[in-house]
């Protein structure tokens, strides 16, 4: 074996091993599983409405906190992945609004920078 290629096997090995592929089945889940909380809660606001444009337009507010509510939890890798996907969505059919997409999208990234984190060992005096 010549030094160049012992080299590169050397420098091949220190690579860290890439991160498992995202299964975007499982997030199309959560966020269907969302979508089908505003749905759900939308429709339970209409009933008894004469369904105006205003009444939709309350519906769809009512409806925000549901679609919230259904979003995954920020435990794991998989969940915050999940639950940045939900966000995403959630903002750009207006079921969450600005101000509550900004705590949401916060609260996801606290999650991700704590995954590596370890926490220290006391020192013992």
């Amino acid at each position: 074996m010549t030094q160049k290629s012992a080299s590169e096997l050397a420098l091949v090995e220190a690579t860290p091993p890439s991160a498992p592929e995202p299964d975007p089945k499982q997030a199309r889940a959560a966020v269907k599983r969302c979508c089908a909380a505003w749905q759900r809660a939308f429709d339970a606001y209409m009933e008894g409405t004469k369904g105006t444009s205003t009444d939709k337009i309350f519906a769809a507010h009512a409806a925000g906190p549901a679609y919230c509510r259904a979003m995954p939890t920020l435990a794991g890798y998989e969940s915050i992945r999940d639950f940045l996907a939900c966000a995403a969505h959630g903002i750009l059919i207006n079921a969450i609004p600005e101000k509550r997409a900004n705590q949401l999208l916060y609260a996801a990234q606290v999650a991700l920078a704590t995954l590596n984190c370890e926490p220290k060992s006391r020192k013992s005096a």
